[in-house]
């Protein structure tokens, strides 16, 4: 326990961003490693010959058996969910530590409570523009100290990140739903080769720009607690 002299006002505590934001930027580059993997993969199958479909409707129970590439591509899908997983937790887990510390810098800026820092993620409707409220409260509190927090100017890399990140779980959800009919995964590669690119490519992108935005909150948040 520690005791502050009378008349004096104790120092703010902050909590360690860092290492949470290093955590996060190596789940980042793991997410983009692995999804580079993947689109090796889907342009092999794209450049090979596509199986022939087995007699009979698929749903009739007649589904052909994945060739030794496809099962590959498979094992590296689960690979990819796994790192975005991993990915999500450790940024929401940094997340959590800048709101924290915005508490203490700008608490009167901050427009949604401590628990949508994780719920704002999952909740439906919601998920669409509370995480960007979240990052973007986080990020005003951080201003200079001549500078009021609930005037400072959002910047173009935020809403490219928040563009990039839906734009990536849109193209996500459709190409998910490409192969549902109980054929092998790669069967999404044959049919919509140009979707499973796009997916790719929101998804790379948003995550290198959620290494950036990550990087740059931290070292303001960082610069105006002292470190």
């Amino acid at each position: 326990m520690s005791f502050a002299l009378s008349g004096s006002a104790a120092a703010p505590r902050f909590v360690r961003v860092v290492p949470r934001a290093r955590f996060a930027v190596g789940a980042l580059g793991a997410v983009v490693l692995a999804r580079l993997v993947f689109l090796v993969w889907e342009l092999r199958l794209h450049a090979g010959p596509r199986p022939p479909a087995p007699p009979g409707e698929p749903e009739d129970g007649y589904h052909r058996v994945p060739t030794a590439l496809e099962e590959q591509y498979h094992y590296l899908g689960d690979l990819t969910v796994l790192t975005l997983v991993v990915c999500v937790l450790g940024l929401v887990y940094w997340l959590q530590a800048m709101r924290d510390n915005a508490d203490v810098l700008a608490p009167r800026v901050q427009r949604h409570a401590r628990p949508w820092v994780w719920f704002s993620w999952i909740v439906p409707g919601i998920s669409l523009w509370f995480p960007r409220d979240v990052v973007v409260d986080v990020w005003r509190a951080a201003a200079p100290p001549d500078e009021d927090p609930a005037e400072r100017r959002t910047p173009w890399w935020i809403n490219a990140w928040w563009l990039f990140l839906l734009g990536a779980v849109a193209m996500l959800l459709v190409t998910e739903n490409l192969g549902d009919d109980g054929q092998p995964e790669a069967e999404a590669v044959y049919d919509a080769f140009r979707g499973m690119l796009a997916a790719d490519f929101f998804l790379v992108a948003a995550a290198v720009l959620t290494s950036v935005l990550v990087l740059r909150m931290t070292r303001d948040q960082e610069e105006r607690t002292g470190g």
